[in-house]
């Protein structure tokens, strides 16, 4: 239905969308505050409104950019999942040699269709994560999909998968993590990965800035904020969208250490090193789970390269002048301006956030993961980057702790009748405990770490029936993930934790 509707709109646009009589396929995250439009062939986020309900749209369009020179002929050669011009998209849903009008090759989406069949896709994720996952696949190999007469297939598949969580903190995020890979057998040089938005708070009164690397300090809280892109508009009920790169290829150069972890670069990634020369304390220094060898967040990336922002009247229409936009050059001029920063007078804004350059060799891949925020700041903040970079906080937050804050308790662990709760669930100090007992029993609530150790012992005896509530003190314990378990004579639950201090 979107998909006929955004043709009839864009009048210049020929829909490629229809093979075979199908259309291809068209989805709605709305799990939490943000109804956010994705498909299987590109375009993400058009159309996507904020809050739900109130019909403010926020996105005309967006979608990934991938840029590589030829290493053959060295033509540029870039594929867009939107091209803020025309709508563009040039990618086909599924994988490579897949017929993208087959009956199976759709979007998945939590909790039906979910998962996705693994004869087809191998791929694809099997366990949810978030409230609403989803995930979807497509390519660029095939030219009848590309623009013509400008552009030839780059030999990609991307793997998109787009989580949402209905929770405190985070009600006003979307992450998205897409994993390009190389499907051909040869190298792809001079690689570029970016994303494109037409935001179109409104129709001439967008304005459109990044934040690069900045301090800030809010209410006596230090944030670093970096790799954020956001637009709004100064009239209006309106408030602010960001989009922030919370993983972009890494940057890892041999005999360097370029994060000052004392880990030479072409050691990040290599579990022996860690094993043979360093103590199991440094193994994961985020206590979040994951060994820092296969956690992205611990290792050095290329964060983003390039914040270009241009107009209708002046944007980048050809894959030359694409990839130079997304190399950081001014396309018309040729200087390497990276960062269009300065915030300029208000128009009909759109933009591209970009990182790179990297190397992909045949059968690997690379992966782009980053979040839209959004915040209300009219008669709130004077600014409109205040009130972004504190929802931002939390989706790296989020991203760093390997999307621990939200996975769900394991459910051989949960009995429903004890109506056990834990709030909040990221805890600074302190947090209320809350559950109910049917009759008189002995109770025991103690606090474990990622390894099985008992590290703190909340209550132990007996407690009589109904409604209890206790106050949960973490002075005594570091910051990191934990479980809280409850255990009675017959039933026993789990609660995941996160101390943040």
């Amino acid at each position: 239905m979107y998909l006929l509707i955004f043709w009839l709109v864009n009048l210049n646009t020929s829909p490629p969308y229809l093979l075979g009589g199908r259309v291809w396929d068209t989805e709605m995250h709305n799990i939490n505050q943000i109804e956010f439009v994705i498909t299987n062939y590109g375009p993400l986020g058009r159309p996507c409104y904020w809050p739900k309900g109130s019909g403010h749209s926020y996105i005309f369009g967006s979608g990934i950019w991938f840029g590589a020179i030829d290493s053959i002929i060295g033509d540029t050669l870039v594929t867009i999942g939107y091209g803020p011009h025309g709508g563009e998209a040039e990618f086909a849903p599924g994988l490579y040699q897949q017929d993208p009008s087959a009956p199976y090759v759709i979007i998945y989406m939590y909790p039906n269709p979910w998962p996705a069949p693994v004869e087809s896709f191998p791929m694809a994720p099997q366990q949810v994560f978030s409230d609403q996952d989803s995930w979807c696949c497509y390519n660029d190999c095939d030219s009848i999909y590309h623009i013509p007469g400008d552009t030839r297939p780059i030999g990609i598949e991307v793997y998109q998968t787009v989580y949402a969580w209905d929770l405190p903190r985070i009600t006003d995020i979307v992450f998205i993590t897409l994993e390009v890979k190389n499907v051909l057998p040869k190298s792809l040089r001079d690689l570029y990965i970016g994303y494109c938005s037409d935001c179109d708070l409104s129709i001439i009164n967008d304005i459109c800035t990044a934040i690069i690397g900045k301090w800030y300090v809010i209410d006596d809280e230090s944030l670093w904020v970096d790799n954020l892109a956001y637009q709004f508009e100064n009239e209006g009920a309106y408030g602010v969208i960001g989009m922030d790169f919370l993983q972009t290829p890494f940057d890892l150069e041999f005999g360097q250490d370029k994060d000052q972890d004392e880990i030479p670069d072409q050691y990040e990634r290599d579990s022996s090193y860690y094993v043979n020369n360093l103590p199991p304390s440094k193994w994961d220094v985020d206590n979040d789970g994951v060994y820092d060898w296969r956690d992205a967040s611990e290792n050095p990336q290329l964060g983003m390269t390039a914040f270009k922002r241009f107009t209708l009247s002046l944007e980048p229409n050809k894959d030359n002048e694409r990839y130079l936009t997304l190399a950081g050059y001014n396309f018309k001029t040729g200087q390497y301006e990276p960062y269009d920063t300065i915030i300029p007078q208000s128009d009909d804004q759109r933009f591209l956030m970009a990182s790179g350059p990297f190397q992909l060799m045949p059968d690997s891949s690379v992966i782009l993961v980053f979040a839209i925020l959004f915040a209300n700041w009219h008669n709130i903040y004077q600014t409109p980057d205040t009130a972004i970079v504190l929802v931002d906080k939390w989706a790296q937050m989020f991203y760093n702790l390997d999307w621990n804050l939200a996975i769900k308790e394991n459910s051989q662990l949960s009995v429903p009748s004890l109506n056990f709760t834990v709030n909040p669930q990221l805890i600074h100090i302190t947090a209320d405990i809350c559950f109910n007992l049917k009759k008189s029993d002995v109770v025991a609530l103690k606090v474990y770490n990622l390894c099985g150790q008992q590290v703190k012992t909340v209550f132990a005896g007996n407690m009589s029936a109904g409604q209890h509530r206790l106050r949960f003190d973490t002075i005594d314990l570091p910051s990191g993930i934990y479980f809280l378990v409850l255990k009675t004579s017959k039933e026993r639950q789990a609660k995941k934790l996160i101390i943040v201090k």
